[in-house]
């Protein structure tokens, strides 16, 4: 039996109660003084109520209907509601579990936010891990350990240091900061957001800089700035206005187009590259197109057999048409093993090429060769070859638009 019971219908004046309270439906409660109702046990409402006050108790369970309080609600273990809860202030709780809808000013919770519906909060929402079926409409800050979302979800900023998952659409409007991201629909995040990892499956755009450690890209990836990570993964499509770095590798099997440059230390392209230039300080392993306006430049350049590159190359040695076939295990975190393939007999084609030992695969094209040792095999076709050490040319057909030129000192590279 509960020490306090308040009938169907009724009003009742309430300073506070020793033990449970137990209020029957369509019921108003109200402060006998100081504004706030404290319960040192259980409350159980049946139905609709209004709560006119601060109202503070142990445990809290709404069996139907909607429970209004105008003020404060503060739960010390869980707050349990079949349907809707509302509160004009702040809802504090350990636990909380709503069936429907969820309206406060703000939400503090000590460990998980259940709601199978709605979630809106009007300024901060503070929690270990927050799940909503429908839509979460956050206008303040959060401060998130995990959130998952099956519609969308709107925040205002702030934290969720674990993993964000959302079905549907993520928005938020002031810079965020995030564990791992995953969006399967659509995503808008604003310049400054600081990230450990973003994988897209569906569309997602930043509107200015981004920083995250490792970004993997299925579906498209739009950053209006700079773009800093430590891996990148493109599968889908990645488009950055700005620049790109990446500490350790860019393996890109999809689309990858920079307005600035790139600085990494390697770069593994299975599909399109387009950047201002690229600067490794590793390997460049190209089976793919890579379009560079000012030119691209590692310690090791291997351009694949059927592979098309506009700009200049550089490096310690550069291959150009040497496979024909390659089968790489660049990620298997990602796709699993990746094969690409080249038709055989395509022509490998080149502009210039820098290098201290450039090798000319059969079937390649390129512009001017500048290098101190050059191995040319059968049916390459060069504009001219000028080196300081060796020139090696296939016993086959070779042919040189120019003369091969032997110096004592090359041009420096252009980057």
């Amino acid at each position: 039996m509960p020490d306090v019971r308040v009938d169907r219908g009724s009003t009742a004046k309430l300073d506070g109660v020793e033990g449970e309270l137990e209020v029957a439906s369509n019921s108003r409660i109200t402060a006998a003084r100081g504004g706030r109702v404290t319960v040192t046990g259980g409350a159980h409402f049946e139905g609709n109520a209004d709560v006119d006050c601060d109202f503070e108790c142990d445990s809290l369970r709404v069996d139907r209907g909607k429970l209004t309080v105008s003020g404060n609600l503060t739960v010390h273990e869980g707050l349990d509601v079949a349907h809707t809860v509302e509160a004009s202030g702040t809802i504090s709780a350990h636990d909380i579990d709503v069936g429907g809808k969820m309206f406060a000013r703000s939400v503090s919770c000590g460990g998980s936010v259940r709601v199978g519906g709605l979630l809106d909060v009007k300024e901060t929402l503070e929690a270990e891990s927050v799940e909503v079926g429908g839509k979460v409409a956050v206008s303040g800050a959060v401060k998130l350990t995990d959130l998952g979302v099956g519609g969308k979800a709107d925040v205002g900023g702030g934290s969720i240091k674990g993993h964000t998952q959302v079905g549907g659409v993520f928005e938020s409007t002031t810079p965020l900061e995030f564990g791992e991201l995953q969006v399967y629909g659509r995503c808008a995040l604003p310049a400054g957001c600081v990230g450990k990892k973003l994988s897209t499956f569906g569309k997602l755009t930043v509107e200015g800089n981004l920083a995250c450690d490792q970004v993997d890209v299925g579906g498209i990836t739009t950053v209006r700035g700079d773009l800093s990570a430590s891996d990148v993964l493109v599968n889908g499509k990645l488009e950055v206005s700005g620049s790109l770095s990446v500490k350790g590798a860019l393996e890109t099997n999809g689309s990858c187009e920079l307005g600035g440059e790139l600085k990494g230390t390697d770069l593994r392209v299975g599909g399109r590259l387009r950047a201002c230039k690229a600067l490794l300080s590793n390997q460049a392993d190209i089976a793919g197109e890579v379009e560079t306006r000012e030119g691209l430049r590692g310690k090791s350049v291997i351009i694949r057999a059927g592979t098309r590159c506009r700009g200049p190359l550089m490096g310690e040695r550069v291959e150009l048409g040497m496979s024909v076939l390659t089968v790489v295990n660049w990620s298997t975190h990602w796709m699993g093993q990746s094969m690409t393939m080249r038709g055989i007999g395509k022509m490998t084609d080149a502009e210039d090429i820098y290098g201290v030992e450039v090798v000319l695969g059969s079937n390649s094209r390129c512009k001017r060769i500048f290098a101190d040792k050059v191995e040319v095999s059968d049916g390459c076709v060069v504009d001219q070859v000028t080196y300081t050490e060796e020139l090696r040319r296939g016993s086959g057909r070779v042919f040189f638009t120019h003369p091969a030129v032997k110096v004592t000192e090359l041009p420096p590279f252009p980057l």
